[in-house]
C-alpha cells in the first residue's frame, strides 16, 4: 500500500512542477490561445486553438527547448512534453 501512496505523491509533485514550469517558460500572452492538459501517462499536452504563424513559431521554439515535440494528427496536432523533461 505504501508503494502505491508513494507513487501517487511522486506523480502529484511532478504534475505541480510541470504546471509551474509551463507557466514560467511559455509567454503569458499565448495562454488564451492554447489548451494545456496534464496527462496521467506522464506527459503534458499543449494544443493550439487560434495562433498566428509568428505566435506558433514562438511557442514551438519554447516547447522544443523544454524537450517537447510536435505530433501531427489528421485534423489537428499538439505538442507533447514528458514530465521527465520538465521536472
Amino acid at each position: 500500500m505504501s508503494l502505491i501512496m508513494d507513487k501517487k505523491i511522486r506523480y502529484r509533485r511532478n504534475s505541480m512542477t510541470a504546471c509551474a514550469e509551463i507557466r514560467k517558460n511559455i509567454p503569458g500572452d499565448l495562454f488564451p490561445f492554447i489548451t494545456v492538459l496534464l496527462q496521467d501517462s506522464g506527459y503534458v499536452t499543449i494544443s493550439p486553438r487560434e495562433l498566428t504563424r509568428p505566435d506558433w513559431d514562438r511557442l514551438n521554439e519554447k516547447i522544443n527547448r523544454m524537450g517537447g515535440i510536435w505530433i501531427s494528427g489528421q485534423l489537428s496536432g499538439h505538442w507533447s512534453i514528458p514530465y521527465s523533461c520538465i521536472s
